[in-house]
This record gives structure tokens, C-alpha cells and sequence, in this order.
């Protein structure tokens, strides 16, 4: 493991204040959050169908209320994976230990764009501020056959609905 701050890294993030920085790690503050649509998702090797999901408004001063559920959740910050590195994000330990938890797939060497995760309330009703710091990137090196080339990157239709 690397640190994506670190002076060997290749990485950049944005959005870090100097409290997001950890021994090991960045914190990620939660930037917006929408509501994974109960439709059917449809997958193979040739096609693609989302469930899809609807921006939730957060109420007065930035606080949203989030009953049990699952929950597509944007980062304030954006990232550039730089060659040979790979990340992920993990749940930080407040939430894990309230049954809060964030999931999110490999961050490739070459993606450049949002940061998103599916946020699961497991437990009962969840209040929090918008801004609020929900996990962890952890970044490291990688031997990586050639960059990212998907459809989640800066400029994609996806990342539109990301941008804050």
C-alpha cells in the first residue's frame, strides 16, 4: 500500500483539506447522495441495463435522512489514477461500527473522474451532514497491462451525473 499523498505517488485527488489526511489514507467526504431505483438490473458481456437512481435533496442545512437501504453515494473529491497504482475505498470505522457500510469497485490505473460507492444502512435510519467524512481511498502499486478505458471516466455520461 501506498499513500495517494505520498511523494511516490503518481495520483492526485481533489478536495483534501489537511483533516482528511490520514497515517495511511485520505478521507472522503460525502458530496451527494442518490436512491438506487428498484428496477430490474440487466447484465451480460455485450450489454448493460442499471437499475439507475434519483438524487435525494438533502434537507435543511445539508442533512439527509436515509432509512435502511442502499444508496449511491459521490465523493467530493475527484481522482486520477496514475500508472501502476490502484485503489479503493473503504468504510470508515464510525460507520462500519453503526452499521453503515461503503462498497465501491478497483479505482484502475488510468481512471480519471468522480468518486462514487454504494452506501448500505443496515441497521435502522441514518442522519448525516453533507460533507461528512464516509471513507477511506487506499492506494497502491500496481502492475497494471494498459489504463483505463471505460465508460465511468471524466467526460462520460455517468460522470456528468456525478458532477457536483
Amino acid at each position: 500500500m501506498k499513500h495517494i499523498l505520498g511523494k511516490n505517488s503518481t495520483s492526485t485527488l481533489t478536495g483534501v483539506s489537511e483533516g482528511d489526511i490520514q497515517p495511511n489514507a485520505v478521507d472522503l467526504r460525502l458530496g451527494k447522495v442518490l436512491r438506487i431505483l428498484p428496477n430490474i438490473f440487466r447484465i451480460s458481456e455485450d450489454e448493460k441495463e442499471h437499475r439507475g437512481s434519483e438524487l435525494i435533496l438533502s434537507g435543511e442545512s445539508g442533512w439527509y435522512r436515509l432509512p435502511v437501504g442502499h444508496y449511491e453515494v459521490v465523493m467530493e473529491n475527484t481522482i486520477t489514477v496514475g500508472p501502476g497504482e490502484a485503489g479503493w475505498v473503504i468504510t470508515r470505522s464510525t460507520l462500519n461500527r453503526n452499521g453503515v457500510f461503503l462498497t465501491s469497485g478497483l479505482y484502475d490505473s488510468g481512471y480519471s473522474g468522480a468518486m462514487a460507492a454504494c452506501m448500505h444502512v443496515t441497521c435502522e435510519t441514518m442522519v448525516i451532514k453533507q460533507g461528512t467524512r464516509i471513507g477511506q481511498y487506499l492506494s497502491f502499486d500496481a502492475e497494471c497491462l494498459s489504463l483505463y478505458n471505460g465508460a465511468y471516466g471524466a467526460g462520460s455520461e455517468h460522470d456528468k451525473k456525478y458532477t457536483l
